[in-house]
């Protein structure tokens, strides 16, 4: 029986594991598994057990190697453009995701790979996670919404154009990545913080990262507003004892 292209785990309580699980394809992906990958997503956006969601790949050697290519060589060019379409907004689903999410990056990230890791919210990668966009050597143009909001508008022109890898200790250096550790220790360490982040209220959490990718193109006065409008609506406190309740205690003591 052959084992699911996505893998879906429980680890700890608040926290989902997506795991990409065609490691023999050195994680590619299918319209079979963004379909997966894409349901997962959506389920786990309403489910207030989800908390924090992890995404790495299966196997030693890649996160993603990128889309299947041995599935779109047999692709007419109408069928090239659909499998484009169907495909893609997963990224978008990522970035807009209302749970944060880290992916871990186990290896090689590649064309959809690096669009995957670019969506999420927390990078972490081992020192073998080579990381590269190589749609300009294809005549294509990908991760132009993205990879300036990580590594500043000039530096993304210079590796989104020339397509080249981006190393691990590269990635570190530019801001791609917050933390390069040891390929034995990667899934722990983004469980770890996975789990810091479920121990949270989650509704504050959410809106951080709603905030702040809402905030891209906004006037510090807008977003000033933006975050001051939450606080007094959908973020509005309880009175004081209630919302201070933990630290009381401690000083109470």
């Amino acid at each position: 029986m052959n084992e699911p292209a996505l893998l879906i785990e429980r680890p700890h309580e608040g926290v989902l594991q997506l795991t990409l699980n065609r490691p023999r394809a050195l994680n590619a992906v299918t319209i079979e598994l963004a379909d997966a990958l894409a349901d997962a997503l959506a389920a786990s956006a309403s489910d207030e057990t989800v908390r924090a969601i992890v995404l790495t790949g299966a196997g030693e050697r890649a996160f993603s190697a990128g889309y299947d290519i041995r599935e779109m060589a047999a692709m007419q060019a109408d069928q090239m453009l659909g499998a484009t379409l169907h495909r893609c907004p997963v990224i978008h689903t990522i970035a807009r995701h209302p749970k944060p999410i880290i992916a871990a990056l186990n290896g090689l990230a590649h064309g959809v790979g690096a669009l995957y890791a670019m969506a999420a919210d927390i990078r972490l990668a081992c020192p073998e996670a080579d990381f590269r966009v190589a749609a300009t050597l294809h005549n294509a143009a990908e991760g132009a919404w993205q990879l300036p909001q990580l590594v500043g508008a000039a530096r993304a022109k210079e590796i989104l154009m020339t397509g080249r890898i981006v190393s691990a200790g590269e990635g570190l250096r530019i801001g791609l990545y917050h933390e390069v550790v040891a390929r034995a220790s990667l899934l722990e360490t983004a469980l770890a913080k996975a789990r810091e982040i479920a121990a949270l209220p989650p509704l504050g959490v959410q809106w951080v990262k709603r905030l702040i990718d809402e905030g891209h193109g906004r006037t510090l006065d807008e977003q000033f507003h933006a975050e001051q409008f939450a606080l007094a609506t959908v973020m509005r406190p309880a009175n004081g004892r209630a919302t201070f309740e933990s630290f009381l205690g401690k000083a109470d003591s």
